[in-house]
Formats: C-alpha cells, sequence, structure tokens
C-alpha cells in the first residue's frame, strides 16, 4: 500500500483544517470532510454518516463513488437499535473502534452482506474498507468515516487528529444547520410581531387610516391577508359595496415590502369603455383623436408597487382580455406603441359582483377569473361583524372632529350606541361614516344624542330621556328655566344642563359613574361637563 510522508500529511491537515473553519452549510462541510480524507487515504470512494437529531440512526449525507459526488445512491440509513452487532459500521459506532477490512470479499468475522447489496447495486468491488467513527473534541460521537479501496497512511495519528477535527466541524455545522432554521423561524416571527405592534400603534392615533378589527371575521381576514403582506401574490377582493375594499388594498400596500412604491387606484366602472385602455395602459402622441402627447399609463406609475383596480366585474370584456396578458407577462404596450414595457406590479382587484355569475352571462372572462383568484378575499359586511361597529364609529367621530377643528371629539349617548348596534347598515362601513359625521354636525359638538339611521328622521334622544331613565328630582337647584330676557339661549341651555347634572350626582351621592349611567352619557364626557361647569363635590 502506498504511504505518505509525515511532512507531508501535517501540511495537508493543516489546509484541511483552515477550510473546515471556513464552512458553516453542513452539506458543504461534509464535501470537504470526505475529499480530505480520500486524499490522506487515497481512497477512491467513501461515505459519511451523520447521527440523526434522535440519535437513533445514521443518515448517509455524502457519498463519493469513483472520486465524485453520487446524489442518487443505495445506502441506507442505519438504524442503531436493529443494526447487527457484527455489521462493521455498527460495530465501528458502538464501541467507538476502528474496522478496518484489507480483503473485503473474504471471510472477515464481520456481517458485510449489506456492503455487498451495496456495491452490487453500483456494480463494484471494493478491495478494502476502513470504518472510522467520527467522536468530537468533547468525546461524543457525531458521525461515521467509511473508505474504499484506500491505501493506508501509516501514521493513524494524524488520521486520528484529523477526523477529531472534521468531527467537531460536522458537529458545528449541524448546530448552525439546525439552529438556522429556528433562527429563521424566530427572525420571521419577529418581523410579523414588529408588523403587527406597528399596526396597533396606528390604530391608537387619529390619523390611522388602516382596517379596524376585533370582530372574528376580520381578525380573521387580517390573519389570511398576513400570509402574503410580502410575497408577490396578486389579490382579489370580494364583498359588498361599502364594506371597505379599498382600505383593505392600502393595508395590504403599506404593509408589504413595496410600502415605499406607489399605491395607484383605479375604479374601472367610473371611466368611459374608450378611454380605460388608454388610463391603464397609456397611450403615444397621435395615436388618436386628442393625444396629443405621450402619456403614461397607470401600470407602468405604479411600477415597483401596488395598482388597486376597484370594480373589476365592471371592466369591458375587450379590456379584460388585455389585462389577462399584462398580469400573465408582466408587460404592457401603450395605445399607438409597438414596444412592449416589462412593469413589476402587484394588482389587487375588487369587486362587489357574484364574478362567476358574470361568466355564465358571458360578461366576464374564465380565464381572468382563476388568474385574479389565485388569493381571494372574502370582506365580511358590517351586520356580520358586530365587534366593530363602535370602534368604527369612535374612530370616525375622532376623523370628524380632527377636521371640524374641535379640542375634544364628542361622546356617544349609551341610547345611540344601541341604536348603532341594532342597525343592519345595508351600505356597510361607508354608510356608517356617513351616519356618524352627520351626527357629529348635528350634536352639540359634546354628546352625541341624535343619529339619522337609512331614511329615518333624526331621533333626538333627550326628547324621550324620562322614557330611558328617570331622573331624580331636583336637590339643591331648581331646573328651571331663568327667565332673564338679556341671557342668549345657549347660556340658558347651560344654566339648566348644570342644575341637572349637580341634581344627579347629588341623587347619586357624587358616585360619577353612577351618574353617568343614569344621564345616558360617557363617563369621559360627564367629567368634562363637570370641568366645564365648575362642579365639584364641595358645591
Amino acid at each position: 500500500m502506498l504511504s505518505a510522508n509525515h511532512s507531508d500529511l501535517s501540511n495537508a491537515l493543516l489546509a484541511i483544517s483552515q477550510s473546515l473553519a471556513d464552512r458553516s452549510q453542513l452539506v458543504q462541510t461534509l464535501d470537504a470532510v470526505l475529499t480530505a480524507a480520500r486524499q490522506m487515504t487515497f481512497a477512491r470512494h467513501g461515505i459519511i454518516y451523520v447521527l440523526d437529531q434522535t440519535g437513533q440512526a445514521l443518515i448517509p449525507c455524502i457519498v463519493h463513488h469513483n472520486e465524485k459526488p453520487l446524489v442518487d445512491h443505495p445506502w441506507p440509513p442505519l438504524p442503531l437499535d436493529s443494526a447487527s452487532e457484527t455489521d462493521p459500521f455498527s460495530y465501528a459506532i458502538r464501541n467507538g473502534e476502528v474496522v478496518l477490512l484489507n480483503q473485503l470479499y473474504q471471510y472477515n468475522g464481520y456481517d458485510c452482506e449489506k456492503v455487498y447489496q451495496c456495491e452490487s447495486a453500483l456494480s463494484h468491488k471494493s478491495e478494502n474498507l476502513l470504518s472510522w467513527p467520527l467522536i468530537d473534541d468533547k468525546g461524543k460521537t457525531v458521525g461515521l468515516l467509511v473508505l474504499f479501496d484506500l491505501n493506508v497512511i501509516d501514521d493513524e495519528a494524524i488520521l486520528t487528529a484529523f477526523c477529531q477535527i472534521a468531527a467537531t466541524s460536522i458537529r458545528q455545522a449541524v448546530w448552525l444547520e439546525e439552529y438556522g432554521h429556528m433562527v429563521k423561524d424566530l427572525s420571521a416571527n419577529n418581523a410579523s410581531l414588529a408588523r403587527e405592534n406597528h399596526q396597533l400603534k396606528q390604530q391608537k392615533q387619529t390619523h390611522y387610516t388602516g382596517p379596524i378589527a376585533e370582530s372574528e371575521p376580520m381578525l380573521n381576514v387580517l390573519s389570511r391577508l398576513n400570509r402574503v403582506l410580502s410575497l408577490p401574490v396578486d389579490v382579489l377582493l370580494r364583498g359588498e359595496t361599502g364594506a371597505g375594499k379599498e382600505v383593505i388594498a392600502k393595508y395590504i400596500h403599506e404593509n408589504s415590502n413595496r410600502a415605499n412604491a406607489p399605491l395607484i387606484v383605479q375604479n374601472c366602472a367610473a371611466i368611459p369603455e374608450q378611454l380605460l385602455e388608454s388610463e391603464l395602459f397609456g397611450h403615444k402622441k397621435g395615436s388618436f383623436t386628442g393625444a396629443d402627447k405621450d402619456k403614461i399609463g397607470l401600470f407602468e406609475a405604479a411600477n415597483g408597487g401596488t395598482l388597486f383596480l376597484d370594480e373589476i366585474g365592471d371592466m369591458p370584456l375587450i379590456l379584460q382580455s388585455k389585462l389577462l396578458r399584462v398580469l400573465q407577462e408582466r408587460k404592457v404596450r401603450p395605445v399607438g406603441s409597438s414596444k412592449e414595457i416589462e412593469v413589476n406590479v402587484r394588482v389587487i382587484a375588487a369587486t362587489h359582483c357574484h364574478l362567476k355569475e358574470k361568466i355564465k352571462a358571458g360578461e366576464f372572462r374564465a380565464d381572468l377569473f382563476y388568474r385574479l383568484n389565485v388569493f381571494p378575499i372574502m370582506l365580511p359586511p358590517l351586520r356580520e361583524r358586530q365587534a366593530d361597529i363602535l370602534p368604527l364609529a369612535e374612530h370616525f367621530i375622532q376623523q370628524s372632529a380632527k377636521s371640524l377643528g374641535l379640542k375634544q371629539a364628542p361622546g356617544l349617548s349609551a341610547k345611540v350606541r344601541q341604536q348603532l348596534l341594532h342597525y343592519p347598515y345595508p351600505g356597510n362601513v361607508r354608510e356608517l361614516k356617513n351616519v356618524i359625521e352627520r351626527a357629529v354636525l348635528l350634536s352639540d359638538f359634546e354628546t352625541i344624542t341624535q343619529i339619522e339611521l337609512g331614511d329615518s328622521e333624526p331621533v333626538d334622544i333627550t326628547e324621550n330621556a324620562q322614557a330611558i331613565v328617570e331622573i331624580p328630582e331636583p336637590v339643591t337647584a331648581k331646573t328651571v328655566i331663568p327667565e332673564d330676557s338679556n341671557k342668549g339661549l345657549k347660556e340658558v341651555v347651560g344654566e339648566y344642563e348644570k342644575n341637572v347634572i349637580l341634581d344627579c350626582l347629588n341623587a347619586c351621592n357624587w358616585q360619577t359613574k353612577r351618574a353617568a349611567e343614569q344621564l345616558s352619557l360617557p363617563l369621559s364626557t360627564l367629567s368634562h361637563k363637570m370641568k366645564k361647569y365648575e362642579i365639584r363635590a364641595a358645591d
């Protein structure tokens, strides 16, 4: 057998150890170890088995045959609990001893039947075999090195040192492989938590425009959306008119990796058919009457960002085919141009229509529907998300108060809250927004006591106050409107309101929470009025 001199082996060992120190991925490390081991022993074939996470089996993670890596091979995993004690591989692992068989196909005292079967599948017969347990610097076995057709080195100490370095490197690579996935998952979870925390902080701000979701149906919608926020996936939003499809589209854009790029919104039903193609794809100067200059289409304008196509169900059939091609090719051709422009745009389409019914009626292309319907989202109507009604109402009150320049947003009386909760909202969130904006304008800017729902007349809650609660008789002040003609209506009503609050507080033994309930006022509104009229317990 050939052998290498001590100086050459020492240099090779140093180079190999440095190479292993630079490797972090398991497959690369195993390949480097097996290549180096073959070079040191002049072996033509080899296997490295690595102990799996359970510690119950050895897995052949890298195989070299005729000095080249072999992807498809016959070598099976080695279950340690059922392996033969005389199997050369199992014996080496269990006893921590090196097994060397110089004449593999002659009687040698070991059970080599499985080795013979695998070599037969490779149409090969090796002259010898070396089975070397890989034990790291902590004395733990991490795998097994198997070499075939080798010329054994006469300096066993160097090979022992190499195998220990290799075992330690493999152990570290296994850890990095396992914990790398954990770190990746933790990083993804942290990013998700950071995004959710950012969303919650936004919802506490008066300028927040994202979806308000406290009901289970809407929480399910956001949970489903979170799976694809940063993925290059088009989304189809379905839901009744006014359900908040544009709000969801903005939420998707602002929480995706496209947030810094444009979000372009286009209602497909709000523009004439003859102009929609030019609007979406652009046009060249002189392409039609009135085209006095080049125009950039919405797809090109939204490049890198998001294009929201609302009411996609109302798009003309001729444009549906062109849209389908853009979605498939990600290229647009402006009207009158012979060149195509590549675009990187995420498309969010929305409709209140039943598109399958439109397909049956020949009004919508089936292929476009299935292209858009890759990731559908069904938005629930407001009547099915009752837990969101009051938070939405308070959100709209804050918006209205800010637009009107009010220092403090008015509160909702208890009766109004009940009315809001029991109304079916055929116009969904959009209708609720209009109801609240109108109610703020009809209020005294301190408490909303009347609302208009549907086609009904304003309902004044104060007119029916006695039917709701019974206000106690005055104790310390008379609730009589003064007859001073020099006072304006506002001063007279203010004095009357102050007296009513005083009477109720005295009757409730100055328990403000109870008094607020008796007056059908939010506690914050009662506290505000007490400060306004300088009402204190000492009075």
